[in-house]
């Protein structure tokens, strides 16, 4: 253990302090910037003259980039250092939100959408590897509590943020809020950023990038384009096809080369393996939530984007929390008695969900929200952290690279298997209740009553028809949606359970006698304290 206490950073600094302000204030404005766009889509859509399906690029293009992009960082960390590529991703971050304020039309947002991309998608990966770098085992699980609170936090605030600007002032906004934030990072990275030190054992590999590029943009653009167009389209099976072919080849290549630019050797490594499996289901569990309970409370609750952020920002604090909580428990108790806590109260809150109807109260919601956000809270930092702490501190780059990769690629697939399913469910629903409707049951007797309150009102018989059957029909699509939206929470439900049996078996003699190498060095307070 002593042998590798050299290779961490946290003695030579100065103020490791600042060094993780730094990199918390550029992986704060990536994360900030997925969720602030979502809530702006509909009113950029009527501004810029788009259609949906058009709009859609504004998401799905900056998300394109990443999943390309994230494979590479680990060999360009390498090659020209953690300081250098993060400050080129601010800088082009920070560049390309300036360009998306300014945008005129369509493709010029789409374009510039891309520009940010290619500041973001390095942002999150060369930050991880940082925190890596720079913390030995032993105080790593604060400063991952610490990040961990940015990538809970941003997500969570973007709505409300957004909601405000766009219903008070312009969409434009929330692109322009990223500019002095990114210029006080650019500067305080080039000014006070550490230097650490790199090398690259080997030139690049171009048929891995060829393979992995191919491979992660036709994997997911097809995802990308599952809820709008089916899976049997042209826009998504070829795509789906061609992604995994390439992938599978990617993975032949990657095994035979020497110096691969992906580095799956570290998948050898059984706490690493297993917190990816983890982490990838509950990914994909919470994006369920992230994604889902906003049209639950517009569509259903008749919510607006402001009140929805307001709504779901508790939650979002009291995660945070538990970030911090987390963290300082995780270096004491390790990270299988937080992950089966954490993911008992998923399991539970999710279930709970299951169970949502027209008459479910504002409070029942939140109040499941909030402990679901703790649940998560407790469980994912604890979990990647002790997967990146048996891996040597020559490989964390590679390794910080793939598990965002992955992350990456659940959170994707997660969203387009769910949605897909939200939407078959709810159709099937539809036709069931329909079904329901003859004349002599509950719902045609109502039917019949409506008819004649609306007649009374003075409305023709034909006209009091067409208006009950509207109604009608518009009660039967709510009905189904929330129905379909419980199915949905149901999966989500499983995946969680699954997430908690797989955590059952997250434990090594190794790693833990890596983190408790504190004890060892005598080492000084926890990272929140210093």
């Amino acid at each position: 253990m002593a042998s590798h206490h050299h290779e961490y950073h946290y003695h030579r600094m100065e103020s490791p302090m600042l060094q993780m302000f730094i990199i918390l204030l550029g992986a704060f404005m990536a994360v900030l910037d997925t969720s602030v766009v979502q809530v702006a889509v509909p009113t950029m859509e009527a501004e810029l003259s788009a259609t949906t399906d058009q709009i859609q690029w504004v998401l799905t293009g900056y998300l394109l980039v990443l999943g390309v992009l994230v494979p590479m960082s680990g060999w360009l960390t390498d090659r020209f250092g953690a300081k250098r590529l993060f400050l080129f991703a601010i800088a082009t971050f920070t560049i390309g939100s300036a360009l998306c304020g300014m945008a005129w039309n369509l493709p010029s947002i789409i374009f510039f959408r891309v520009i940010q991309g290619l500041g973001g998608g390095f942002m999150m990966p060369v930050a991880m590897s940082m925190i890596y770098l720079i913390f030995p085992p032993e105080r790593r699980g604060s400063a991952m509590g610490l990040f961990g609170i940015v990538i809970m936090v941003a997500p969570a605030i973007g709505p409300l943020l957004s909601g405000w600007l766009v219903q008070d002032a312009s969409w434009r906004l929330i692109f322009y809020i990223n500019v002095p934030v990114g210029v006080v990072a650019t500067f305080l990275a080039y000014t006070r950023l550490y230097e650490f030190p790199h090398q690259v054992k080997a030139p690049l590999d171009i048929a891995g990038v060829i393979f992995s590029v191919a491979g992660f943009f036709s994997l997911l653009y097809g995802f990308s384009n599952v809820a709008q167009y089916g899976w049997h389209s042209w826009q998504v099976e070829p795509f789906v096809i061609a992604g995994v072919v390439l992938l599978a080849i990617l993975v032949v290549v990657e095994l035979r080369q020497d110096h691969p630019l992906i580095q799956l050797r570290v998948l050898k490594d059984y706490m690493y393996s297993m917190s990816l499996i983890i982490s990838s289901l509950v990914y994909v569990s919470l994006f369920v939530g992230i994604f889902l309970m906003p049209l639950f409370l517009q569509n259903i609750m008749g919510y607006n984007a402001l009140q929805t952020g307001a709504f779901l920002t508790p939650a979002a604090l009291a995660s945070a929390a538990m970030m911090v909580v987390s963290g300082r428990l995780f270096d004491k108790v390790g990270a299988r008695p937080l992950g089966l806590v954490g993911l008992l109260i998923l399991v539970a809150t999710t279930y709970g969900y299951t169970h949502l109807d027209l008459n479910s109260s504002a409070a029942f919601i939140q109040t499941l929200y909030i402990a679901r956000s703790v649940g998560m809270g407790l469980t994912m930092m604890p979990i990647t952290t002790a997967g990146m702490n048996t891996i040597p501190p020559q490989l964390i780059s590679q390794g910080s690279a793939l598990s965002n990769t992955v992350r990456q690629t659940a959170a994707s697939l997660g969203t387009a298997i769910l949605t897909n399913y939200l939407s078959q469910r709810q159709q099937l629903h539809a036709v069931h209740l329909s079904q329901q409707l003859s004349l002599f049951s509950p719902q045609g007797v109502q039917f019949q009553v409506l008819v004649q309150r609306l007649a009374h009102q003075g409305m023709s018989l034909a006209q009091a028809k067409t208006e009950a059957a509207i109604l009608i029909y518009r009660a039967i699509q709510t009905q189904s949606f929330v129905h379909a939206l419980d199915d949905t929470f149901w999966v989500s439900t499983i995946m969680a359970a699954a997430a908690w049996v797989v955590t059952l078996f997250f434990h090594s003699a190794k790693e833990e006698a890596i983190r408790r190498g504190r004890a060892a060095h005598g080492a000084a307070k926890p990272v929140i304290e210093a």
